[in-house]
């Protein structure tokens, strides 16, 4: 897979925290000053709010066929199979939307000393 990069984002200079943002949808398995590792389940048709994430990895639990929207209007489509993984540097604002017919369940583990920063516009 490389490094792709997969998942989640914010508004404004400020991240918002995903597991505060979507206490539904996530899941702490560990929650560090170094790093944090949830277990995040998206429903089909669930649409996720605006948020960022650290530099990551991911891991599929299930197969999963999600659609990363971007907060500068890009798209990107993830048709992924359990066991499937990949990492990535800091995830600009964005929400995720689970558009299969099943549940899409994931491991994603953050490293909080890598966060996502926003860039000055030129």
């Amino acid at each position: 897979m490389g490094a792709m990069v997969f998942l989640f984002a914010i508004t404004g200079a400020r991240a918002q925290s995903w597991k505060k943002l979507e206490p539904n949808t996530v899941k702490v398995l560990v929650d560090t000053t170094l790093l944090g590792a949830y277990e995040a389940t998206i429903m089909p048709g669930e649409k996720g709010k605006v948020h960022t994430h650290a530099a990551s990895f991911f891991y599929a639990l299930t197969d999963c066929h999600l659609v990363v929207h971007y907060a500068d209007g890009k798209d990107e489509k993830f048709d992924l199979k359990a066991g499937e993984y990949g990492y990535g540097a800091p995830e600009r604002p964005h929400w995720t939307e689970n558009t299969g017919t099943q549940p899409a369940k994931f491991l994603l583990v953050e490293l909080k000393e890598h966060p996502y920063r926003q860039t000055a516009k030129k």
